[in-house]
């Protein structure tokens, strides 16, 4: 199996000059924890995580920017990128999620989560595999 069948797609990115109480919300309002933060060309520039604001939310302002937050120098892996070998590489580096690029271009995200639904609930063989 590969990321790409198991990653998230259906993503909700933020900018830069979005805000902490911005990213609390939608947050809150989708119930994940970990929201990839864009350029305004789309191309991906950081990650914050609910840990990150929780540790931050008596430190710094409500309206400060992503930009002064947010994780840069990410570890990315593409959608090819055996399931296996990103389970590893997020266990050994203690990563809650590994965002998923393909070609420069965020396509998904894979988490912790995702690993456990494929626990629970794992996905059948394609005919002719």
């Amino acid at each position: 199996m590969r990321v790409a069948d198991l990653m998230t797609s259906q993503l909700r990115c933020l900018r830069e000059t979005d805000s902490l109480a911005e990213a609390m919300a939608v947050m809150q309002e989708l119930f994940i924890r970990h929201i990839p933060v864009v350029d305004d060309e789309g191309q991906l520039v950081g990650l914050v995580t609910q840990r990150d604001l929780l540790s931050l939310e008596h430190k710094k302002e409500p309206v400060t920017p992503l930009r002064d937050v947010m994780r840069t120098g990410l570890v990315t892996v593409t959608p090819d990128t055996a399931l296996r070998t990103a389970a590893e590489t997020m266990i050994y580096n203690k990563f809650g999620c590994l965002p998923v690029v393909d070609g420069g271009e965020l396509v998904g995200i894979i988490t912790e989560t995702d690993f456990l639904k494929l626990a629970i609930f794992p996905i059948a063989p394609k005919r002719g595999e």
